[in-house]
């Protein structure tokens, strides 16, 4: 049977591992956009760094609103939905340690050597952090009995 998680189980099931989650934001024309994307917790905020260029980093400057999705597709199968409100943070300090959270989290098994060579991509001219405050949680477990 499929469970409600509660809010201890659902943070420790977005900070698990190296799962990647589905970003998804609203074009100005009112099309879907949403792409697979590392990320990092700040509390219950979410973590994500883009270009502020790109078709996600042009659409939260006109739709601030997303959606965050991450899954494990192992049985008994679980996932947990985030909708929120994206704040884009433009600052250096707060680019670098956003970026070093997102870094220690996908590379840290690979040693510090790979952390350093991704930061300098991660916080080039262009990048930002985006944090998500989220509104409202969907957090199942054992979807799949």
């Amino acid at each position: 049977m499929p469970e409600k998680m509660t809010d201890e189980q659902r943070r420790a099931f977005l900070a698990e591992g190296t799962r990647t989650a589905v970003f998804a934001t609203v074009r100005p024309d009112g099309r879907p956009h949403a792409v697979p994307i590392w990320f990092a917790l700040d509390g219950d905020d979410i973590l994500v760094n883009l270009g502020e260029d790109s078709v996600n980093g042009k659409a939260l400057k006109e739709n601030p609103r997303v959606s965050v999705v991450a899954d494990d597709p192992v049985p008994p199968y679980s996932f947990v939905s985030v909708e929120g409100v994206a704040e884009m943070v433009s600052d250096p300090d707060g680019i670098r340690a956003g970026s070093e959270s997102i870094a220690r989290r996908y590379l840290g098994e690979a040693g510090q050597e790979a952390i350093d060579g991704w930061l300098p991509y991660a916080t080039s001219p262009g990048k930002v952090i985006v944090r998500v405050r989220p509104e409202r949680f969907v957090a199942i477990a054992k979807v799949g009995g």
